[in-house]
Parts: C-alpha cells; sequence; structure tokens
C-alpha cells in the first residue's frame, strides 16, 4: 500500500465515500508517527479503516493487530510485512 492509497482509505472513512477533494486527508512525514486520535481518527473511523484495508488486501488482522495500527506508519508498516509474509 502506498502513501497516497492510505490517504485515500482514510478520508473515505473519515468523510465517506464522497468526500471532494477539499476533504482529503493528507499525511505529511511529521504525521506518520501522530495517533489517529490526534489526527481526529476516532474509534469508530478505525476499527472501520482496518476491515477496508483487511477487505481490499485480503489479509486477516486479528483484533491484537488492530489494537497494535495507533499510527499511520504502524499501518504502513504492517501491511509491508504483510506483503513480505512476515506478519
Amino acid at each position: 500500500m502506498t502513501l497516497e492509497e492510505f490517504e485515500q482509505i482514510l478520508t473515505s472513512v473519515v468523510h465517506g465515500d464522497k468526500a471532494g477533494p477539499e476533504k482529503a486527508i493528507r499525511l505529511p512525514e511529521e504525521a506518520l508517527d501522530r495517533h489517529f486520535e490526534e489526527l481526529d481518527v476516532d474509534s469508530l473511523a478505525r476499527a472501520e479503516m482496518v476491515t477496508v484495508i483487511s477487505d481490499t488486501y485480503r489479509i486477516e488482522i486479528g483484533d491484537d493487530e488492530a489494537g497494535e495500527l495507533t499510527t499511520p506508519r504502524s499501518v504502513l508498516e504492517f501491511l509491508a510485512a504483510a506483503e513480505r509474509g512476515t506478519s
């Protein structure tokens, strides 16, 4: 998953599928290590994000793993590991 793909998923779960470009979530490098709560991504949006990622990339994300996905970087690293088969 690229950062841009992740930004699109986050935009969709936070603002809905029909969110216009003005609502697009952009994650500069300094935001990658901020907790989702700091980025105004609530627990419901995080749960939906995990489901969308799981369905889109056809990977199983257990409750414990989902609980560890607290920052954008942790999600990107988790998916990179899953793609390599080392998650």
